[in-house]
Parts: structure tokens; C-alpha cells; sequence
């Protein structure tokens, strides 16, 4: 019988074997693990080293990572090393998840001349943070205050282990977040569709919108789809949704598979279904950051003679509030929006006259 790594056989007076831990010493002084009786029952005694092994490789395989680390570091290996950090992965897996998807909504923003991924952390100062923080923040205050106090913990581990003396992040101001209520009309939709599709240099982010408007997607996931998320046969968006991994399945109305199918023609040979017009080292196209597609979509509002207080983030709350203005089931809804529970659509239910009529003709008072 080969025993677990560090598990050894001892004798007890009884005549009873017992099965022993016996870590290496260096495990032992960091109190990642003890030496202990693991107990008889053999069964219990494999699952617990088994358990117990893994806690220690995964300290083994941080400090591999953590030893490397310098003020010289760049930002993403210092996500990277965050992420084989013990304390990360005993999160849950959705917290994971959500850290992830932050840290990531950042790391094409620009720092010092490079992106912040690519940024040294000895180079990286509040002003930079600060203007990172202000990019973001015009197209969504709350995500941007979820995203900078995930960064803090990042420079702050960093902190922690003595690879920097500052948290660059820490002194970023933060805007009050009020909760947006703002929804589009679907004559601004239109206005801005019509505009972005007169120009060629916008129609790509004609069509991210059209796309987030009609599937009811975050901006995040429509400049980032690619041509294997949408059937042209079918008609249908198959997509894993960037920040709930809620996966959803939603048919293309005729108008937006026709554009789709016009797309395809054009730039169907690169991966993004609507790219900017910058080359990647592939030879395709990279997509928008959400802050150039922030960018370009104030300069249709301004050509299309379209409110200036008209965000793309708000036209995901616009599709949803529209589904529950028409009395669509709360069930179907989530089927699109991708919500895990009824009461996380809450805030995009408004009290206005048109979904009082409709319940009201309902009712048959009309």
C-alpha cells in the first residue's frame, strides 16, 4: 500500500496503527500545515492528507510565484501572483470570478505610456490611478468604485509581502455613486444607429450597440463577441456572460442578422464580430476598450443632436425596463438578462405611465 506524501505508519501501545502528518519543517514555521495523528479509519486519513497535501503545494506554488516579485514587476504578474495566492483561492468561486473580471476591466487603460497590465509597479503612482479611475468612471461610477477597491487589495497584498512601500490606489478620490435611472427612448436608439451606420469609421460601434440593445448585454461582453458566440444559420447568440458566467441563449431579430450577415462579409476573416480599427500581432483586429467605445459614442451623441447625459451602459437598463414595461414574465426576462433571482431585476422596475396603462389594460380598465 504507497501511502499519501508525508503520512507515515506508528504503532500505538494497544497494538492499534495509527497514521501520522509529517510536513516538511519550512511548512511547518509558516503555519501553513502542523504535524499531527491523522487518526485509523484509512479511508478518512487519504482524504484528510490528501487535503492537506494540496494546502501545501499550493503555498509552494505562491512563493514560486511571490519570490519573483519586485517594484520592476509588472502589474500582471502581480495579478498572476495574487491569484496562486492562498488567501484567493479559498474564496468562493463567484468571488473569484468577480475579482477577475475587474481586474481585467482595467488592464488595457492607459498608465505612464503603457497599459496598466504592462505598467511596473515601482512606476505606477496616485495621478496615473487617478486618471485610470476618472476614464471609467464617466462610463460607469459604480463599477469603477468595485473595481478600485479590488486594486487597493491587489497593492496592498503587494504590500504585505515587501514588494512595494505604497498603494498607489489608496489616495484615488472616488465619485458619489448615485444609481443611474436614466433609460433611452427608442427614438435616441435609433438617432444614434442611424448616425453611427452614416459613417463608416462608426458603424462598428454601431453595431456594438444595436447588438447591446437588442440582446439586452453589457457593452463589456458585445465589443468582445466574437464570430463563434452567434449562429448566422440559426439566428441565435450563445454567450457566457464576462461577469455572472450566466450563460444565455437569445434569437437575433431579422433587422440585426441582416447587419450581422453584412458584417460577416466584411470582416468575418478576424475574430471580432465588430472591432476597432486597430491591428493586433495576428493580423486581426483588436476590439474596443470601453473607454475608446466610451469615446466614440460621445461624438455620435454630439452628431446625432442626442442628449449628452445618454451613456451605452444604459441601454442594457433600457432593454430590461422595456421587457418589464410590456409585462413580460419576470422568468423569460432572466432567460435574457441572465439574473440569477427575481428580486436582482428590482432596480430596473419603474413606476411610469406605460407600465401603468399596460397593467391597467390588463386589468381590463382601459
Amino acid at each position: 500500500m504507497t501511502l499519501p506524501r508525508y503520512v507515515t505508519l506508528a504503532q500505538a501501545a494497544e497494538g492499534i496503527t495509527k497514521y501520522r502528518y509529517n510536513p516538511p519543517q519550512d511548512a511547518v514555521d509558516a503555519g501553513v500545515v502542523a504535524r499531527r495523528v491523522l487518526g485509523t479509519d484509512k479511508h478518512k486519513v487519504f482524504a484528510l492528507a490528501e487535503e492537506l497535501n494540496a494546502m501545501l503545494d499550493n503555498w509552494r506554488k505562491e512563493l514560486r510565484y511571490l519570490k519573483d516579485i519586485s517594484e520592476k514587476t509588472k502589474v500582471a504578474d502581480l495579478v498572476k501572483a495574487y491569484r496562486n495566492n492562498i488567501t484567493y483561492t479559498k474564496l468562493s468561486v463567484k468571488a473569484q470570478r468577480d475579482y477577475i473580471y475587474y481586474l481585467q476591466g482595467w488592464q488595457d487603460s492607459r498608465a505612464n505610456g503603457v497599459t496598466l497590465y504592462q505598467c511596473k509597479l515601482g512606476d505606477l503612482v496616485t495621478p496615473h490611478c487617478q486618471k485610470i479611475y476618472e476614464q471609467h468612471a464617466e462610463h460607469s461610477v459604480s463599477l469603477a468604485n468595485h473595481t478600485l477597491a479590488v486594486y487597493r487589495l491587489l497593492f496592498n497584498f503587494a504590500i504585505r509581502h515587501g514588494y512595494i512601500k505604497h498603494n498607489p490606489f489608496s489616495k484615488v478620490l472616488r465619485r458619489a455613486d448615485k444609481p443611474r435611472r436614466t433609460v433611452w427612448s427608442r427614438e435616441d436608439v435609433r438617432a444614434f444607429m442611424n448616425t453611427a451606420y452614416s459613417t463608416f469609421k462608426w458603424r462598428n460601434v454601431g453595431l456594438i450597440v444595436q447588438m447591446g440593445y437588442e440582446y439586452g448585454q453589457r457593452m463589456g461582453d458585445m465589443r468582445k463577441l466574437t464570430w463563434q458566440q452567434v449562429d448566422l444559420e440559426k439566428g441565435v447568440l450563445h454567450l457566457e456572460q464576462s461577469k455572472r458566467r450566466s450563460r444565455v441563449t437569445i434569437p437575433t431579430s431579422t433587422g440585426l442578422l441582416t447587419m450581422l450577415r453584412q458584417q460577416h462579409a466584411e470582416f468575418g476573416w478576424q475574430q471580432y464580430i465588430a472591432p476597432s480599427n486597430v491591428p493586433d500581432r495576428k493580423g486581426g483586429l483588436v476590439p474596443y476598450s470601453l473607454f475608446n467605445l466610451s469615446r466614440v459614442a460621445k461624438q455620435i451623441l454630439v452628431d446625432a443632436n442626442l442628449p449628452s447625459d445618454l451613456v451605452l451602459q444604459d441601454l442594457r437598463r433600457t432593454a430590461i425596463t422595456e421587457m418589464i414595461e410590456v409585462g413580460v414574465p419576470i422568468t423569460n426576462i432572466m432567460s435574457v438578462s441572465g439574473h440569477a433571482t427575481p428580486q436582482s431585476l428590482t432596480p430596473y422596475i419603474k413606476n411610469t405611465l406605460r407600465s401603468a396603462t399596460v397593467t391597467q389594460e390588463m386589468r381590463g380598465l382601459t
